[in-house]
């Protein structure tokens, strides 16, 4: 690394040269530099004092700022609180001079004369005001809501004089409130353009700044009764309504010269504790503040390094050329960083703010927040809640992050490397082959939430499992839906989805049911697909289905209200005819028996648009073919199992992901991969064989082409059963075959 002094560093730029990557500079006294567009990648300003210079359009990649000190040169602190302390007071002179002025000249004798109306709309005003403000803070809104509040209260003054107009009283009374409405309105403003003017000078010159500017709202408030006991004196003091007045009107300056003092201090506390509710008024603070400071607008800061550094006064906004990029910059300890102006990156989160300096968040709540690019490397965050968060392009390597929760969590490019995940929560997080999990340490792992779906089922993950087990889930968008799934709504959304995002390829990787109702669908993707956006997407339009199927399935029940009592009776006397089945087909083994029911109503049930029968009794092995015909066909075989060893079970699931492909549907399609997959294992998993068969030719009883392909279905569901043992049984009545 070539050691460059900030005299040479100076001259070579002022020749025009620009490029100065990897040197150091570590020490040096950058102060008051313009360094526009200069390139400082992997250079070491560790200890440099950059108070006031200008790195704007720079590339700082890598850039070592440890324990540098930016901010306002001495200079310009002083320019700066010479300013705002006089600005503050003079704010406060102004309103409440105006205020006290409107009021006093208002209630002179030859003005108005016997009136305090003004005093007391004054007091009103101001204090209702105040509460407003304290309460619902200084937000746009609440700027708004005060302005139309002044607006009625000068509207009703006005509507006021066509009301006994040409009478002096009404009059009195009309102008009084007017004018104690325009001077509560200015003592109003003049204490918020006070506060904001206190809190510039509190984040530029410390506690001392804020003292002093507290002082100056003081001063500026006090000056209020002063100035009314001025106007009320110079009235003709013997009179006793001019006393009451007096009274009046010396209650009034007072309650409202504390009330200022107050509200001024309280709005200052609030903006400097992040209050979100006075953020603009943070926000306003330190902009200014920032300026004349060290800026960083328009910085490609990636990488960079602030452990330690100063930071108040400075500028990590955007340039009107390009915005501030803060990818993976390290702020570990990083000092008054709060007193930064840190534009619209995820540093505005107060809790992000905090993370990214501590790196503890043990047991907190994340859940929605933009992380995006954050370097949390080596961060305590056990069980912390990432619910729905944005992690895309975070730096987590080495954190420890057991027992975190990331459902749903947005984690492409994240980098897991050498982590420690054990007991995370990873139902519906999105992952993709930019998602680095390099020597993650991770016995074991929940695939839904609340602690279900262990993985490994027992026992703790080798060397290695835990990244082998996400390999396959890298390139797949993983659809959960936990009460059920609505197979017509889904195919519906699928080709809607499919149609819409073409450029990613999808296609339906495998369907497993995990009990309770709940069911995974895993979809294929090309890399780089941005699989967040195509999961909300197909999440929204699923939604939308739903609701339409929904609306149809009431409206074919509606018409179908009128048929149901001759539906049942036809129902009853199936049922009659069919109670001695099952032991009709045990003594007629291995032949099969046919019953036609004719002229039986179909009926929409459910929320899968399948068209059902319902059937009393004992129904085990009835296959039902409900297609356009009003014939319904039960057929039925009672078989003997094979041996488990006398089965090849990678032909068998060859034969049976063949017939599944050859229904045509895109989800016994996804159901055949996922069956040719496991065949192609040296050893077949047992559970995910029966899991997905059973899923796959549940669904296919409801297609058309099922009828056909039953015979071809029956023997190598007959051979694969007595390969699973008890896990195969419940299979057998899916085909029409029992023991």
């Amino acid at each position: 690394m070539q050691r460059l002094t900030a005299k040479e560093l100076q001259r070579r730029y002022r020749a025009g040269e620009r490029n100065f990557a990897d040197v150091d500079l570590s020490g040096e006294s950058l102060r008051g530099m313009n360094l526009k567009g200069i390139d400082l990648s992997g250079a070491d300003l560790s200890r440099t004092d950059i108070r006031g210079t200008q790195f704007v359009n720079t590339t700082l990649q890598s850039t070592q700022f440890t324990q540098a000190r930016a901010g306002l040169q001495r200079r310009c602190l002083v320019g700066q609180l010479a300013i705002t302390l006089p600005l503050a007071t003079i704010l406060h002179f102004v309103s409440m001079g105006l205020s006290s002025g409107l009021i006093g000249s208002a209630s002179a004798p030859e003005s108005i004369e016997n009136t305090f109306i003004p005093y007391i709309t004054l007091l009103f005003m101001t204090l209702g005001m105040f509460i407003m403000v304290g309460r619902h803070g200084l937000t746009l809104k609440m700027l708004n809501t005060m302005l139309v509040v002044s607006a009625v209260a000068v509207g009703v003054s006005f509507a006021g004089l066509g009301v006994g107009a040409g009478t002096f009283a009404v009059t009195s009374a009309v102008a009084g409130t007017f004018v104690g409405a325009v001077a509560g309105g200015l003592a109003v403003v003049g204490t918020v353009a006070g506060a904001v003017v206190t809190t510039i000078s509190v984040t530029t010159g410390g506690k001392g700044g804020g003292l002093a500017a507290v002082a100056c709202a003081l001063t500026g408030a006090i000056f209020l009764a002063i100035t009314i006991g001025v106007f009320v004196a110079g009235g003709d003091a013997s009179e006793a309504a001019d006393e009451v007045v007096g009274i009046v009107a010396g209650t009034s300056a007072g309650v409202v010269t504390v009330a200022s003092v107050v509200l001024n201090s309280y709005v200052v506390g609030r903006a400097l504790k992040d209050d979100e509710k006075f953020s603009m008024v943070r926000r306003s603070a330190l902009a200014l503040g920032a300026v004349g400071g060290t800026s960083f607008a328009g910085a490609d800061l990636t990488g960079a390094y602030f452990a330690q550094a100063i930071l108040k006064n400075t500028n990590f906004a955007d340039s009107r050329q390009r915005p501030t990029l803060l990818h993976n910059v390290r702020w570990k300890d990083a000092k008054k960083l709060d007193r930064a102006r840190v534009g619209s990156s995820i540093l505005q989160n107060p809790s992000v703010r905090d993370l990214v300096l501590t790196l503890n968040g043990i047991g907190q709540k994340f859940a929605e927040t933009d992380l995006r690019g954050a370097n949390l490397a080596g961060a305590n965050l056990v069980r912390a809640n990432f619910t729905g968060a944005i992690l895309s392009a975070a730096v987590l390597a080495e954190a420890n992050l057991q027992e975190a929760d990331f459902t749903e969590a947005s984690c492409i490019g994240t980098d897991f490397s050498c982590a420690h995940l054990t007991g995370a929560t990873l139902e519906a997080w999105n992952i993709e082959s930019s998602t680095c999990l390099d020597k993650v340490h991770c016995d074991y792992v929940y695939l839904l939430r609340n602690q279900q779906e262990r993985r490994p089922s027992s026992g703790t993950f080798a060397p290695g499992d835990f990244t082998k087990l996400f390999q396959e889930v890298l390139d797949t968008i993983d659809l959960i839906f936990q009460n059920g799934i609505d197979w017509k709504a889904f195919i519906q959304t699928f080709k809607q989805i499919q149609e819409q995002y073409s450029e990613a390829e999808l296609s339906i990787q495998s369907i497993e049911n995990k009990g309770d109702g709940v069911v995974v669908v895993k979809l294929n993707a090309v890399p780089g697909t941005d699989k967040p956006v195509i999961h909300q997407s197909f999440n929204n339009a699923y939604q939308l289905a739903l609701k339409e199927i929904e609306a149809l399935y009431r409206e074919q029940l509606d018409a179908k209200n009128e048929q149901i009592a001759d539906f049942r009776e036809q129902v009853d006397n199936f049922r009659r005819r069919n109670a001695d089945l099952h032991e009709l087909a045990k003594l007629k083994a291995r032949q099969p028996v046919t019953i036609d029911v004719k002229n039986v109503e179909k009926i929409v049930q459910g929320n899968d648009n399948s068209r059902n029968i319902s059937i009393g009794g004992n129904a085990t092995g009835n296959v039902f073919q409900t297609g356009d015909s009003n014939t319904a066909s039960i057929e039925f075989q009672q078989v003997t199992l094979p041996p488990p060893d006398r089965v090849n079970i990678q032909a068998e699931l060859a034969a049976l992901q063949a017939i599944l492909a050859g229904l045509n549907d895109p989800v016994t399609t996804g159901i055949a991969a996922k069956v040719d997959a496991e065949a192609a294992k040296p050893a077949p998993d047992k559970s995910v064989v029966a899991t997905t068969l059973e899923t796959g030719l549940t669904y296919a009883r409801n297609l058309q082409g099922f009828a056909e392909a039953i015979d071809q279905l029956r023997p190598h569901v007959q051979n694969a059963a007595g390969w699973l043992g008890e896990h195969g049984t419940k299979l057998l009545p899916l085909v029409g075959l029992m023991l």
